[in-house]
C-alpha cells in the first residue's frame, strides 16, 4: 500500500520526465528494490487523473483573469492508429488554458462546442482572436463574436507557401524571387504595402503562367487575405501566433511519447493531467522576463503561493 502523497509524488515525477521507465528506475535506485511495475504505475496515475478536478473547475476555484486575447488551434493526436484533434483555447498573454475539447475532426461544430464551453469566461471583454484560418474555426468564431478582430498567423501562411515552393534552399532563381515577393506581402510594414506587394505578385504570376506552383502560392495568400492584415488596424495584436505554435509543439511531444492512446477513457484522463500540469508549471526558459518562474495561472492573476512543490498535492489539500 502506498500513501496518497507518495502516488502524487510518483505522478509528478512522471509529468516531469514523461517516462515510466525512468520513474521506475529512480524509485528502484532509492529504495534498492522494485517498487512499481509499469502497469501498477499507470494504474495509480490514472486514478489520480480521475480524482483531480476538471479544467473548468480549476478555473472556477482559482478565478484566473482573462486578457481578452485568445488563440485557438488543434494539435493532432493518435488513437488506435487514427488521428484525433485536441482543440485548445489559450489566453495569449498568460498562456493559461481557458478550455479544450477532444474531437474526431476540425469542423465548425467541434469548434463551436469548444467556444461554447469557454463562453462563461470569454463572453465579456473579448478583444481579439488568433488562429490559422481553418474554415470551420472562422465560422464558429464569427457566429459568436461577429465584430471581434481575427488575426491569421502570418508565419503560418509563410510555412504553408514554403510547402509549395522551397524557401530554405530555393532550387532556382525563380523560386528565390518568389520567396522575396512572398516576404514582401506577408512581412510588409504597412497595410498598403502588403496590398501592393500582393498585386505585384499577381502580375508577376501572369508573366510566368507556365509555372503552376505560382498559381497555388497566389491562392494560399489570397485566402482570407484581409485577416492577415488585422494587426495593422489593431496594433496591440501581433501578426504571429508563436505562443500557440510553441504550446502545440509541447503537447505533441508529450503525447507522442505515449505511443498513442489505447482506450477512449485514457484520452480524457491523460490529456486532463497534461494540460492541468501545464497550467501549474513554472515557465523557466521563456525569453520574456515577466513570465519567468511564474505559472500560467499565476500570470493570469490567480491567488497562488509563490512556490508549489507538487501541484497535485496542492490541489488535493486546498480544492473544495
Amino acid at each position: 500500500m502506498y500513501s496518497v502523497k507518495m502516488i502524487e509524488y510518483v505522478a509528478y515525477m512522471y509529468l516531469r520526465s514523461l517516462s515510466f521507465n525512468q520513474v521506475i528506475a529512480i524509485l528502484g535506485a532509492y529504495y534498492e528494490r522494485d517498487v512499481f511495475t509499469k502497469d501498477r504505475l499507470v494504474h495509480h496515475i490514472e486514478k489520480i487523473a480521475d480524482r483531480i478536478p476538471e479544467n473548468e473547475q480549476i478555473s472556477q476555484w482559482l478565478k484566473p483573469k482573462r486578457s481578452g486575447y485568445y488563440a485557438i488551434d488543434g494539435p493532432w493526436l493518435k488513437y488506435r492508429g487514427r488521428d484525433i484533434v485536441l482543440l485548445i483555447l489559450l489566453d495569449v498573454q498568460s498562456l493559461d488554458i481557458v478550455s479544450y475539447k477532444i474531437a474526431l475532426k476540425e469542423s465548425a461544430d467541434s469548434y463551436t462546442k469548444l467556444i461554447q464551453k469557454a463562453l462563461p469566461e470569454i463572453a465579456v471583454g473579448t478583444k481579439g482572436f488568433f488562429c490559422d484560418g481553418d474554415p470551420g474555426l472562422l465560422k464558429a468564431i464569427k457566429a459568436h463574436f461577429r465584430k471581434t478582430p481575427i488575426q491569421l498567423c502570418v508565419f503560418h501562411k509563410y510555412s504553408r507557401v514554403n510547402q509549395i515552393v522551397p524557401f530554405i534552399r530555393p532550387k532556382t532563381e525563380l523560386d528565390k524571387e518568389i520567396k522575396e515577393r512572398v516576404e514582401k506581402v506577408l512581412f510588409a510594414p504597412t497595410k498598403d504595402q502588403a496590398v501592393e506587394a500582393l498585386r505585384n505578385l499577381e502580375q508577376f504570376a501572369k508573366e510566368h503562367e507556365s509555372y503552376d506552383k505560382l498559381k497555388k502560392v497566389i491562392g494560399i495568400l489570397k485566402r482570407n487575405f484581409k485577416l492577415l492584415l488585422t494587426h495593422f488596424e489593431n496594433p496591440e495584436m501581433s501578426p504571429y501566433n508563436n505562443v500557440l505554435e510553441g504550446f502545440n509543439y509541447i503537447v505533441k511531444r508529450r503525447t507522442r511519447l505515449m505511443k498513442g492512446f489505447k482506450k477512449p477513457i485514457n484520452i480524457t484522463r491523460w490529456v486532463k493531467l497534461l494540460l492541468l500540469d501545464w497550467r501549474f508549471h513554472l515557465l523557466k526558459e521563456t525569453e520574456f522576463k515577466t513570465r519567468r518562474n511564474k505559472s500560467p495561472l499565476q500570470l493570469a492573476g490567480s491567488n497562488l503561493p509563490p512556490k508549489i512543490y507538487n501541484w497535485l498535492t496542492f490541489v488535493r489539500k486546498n480544492y473544495k
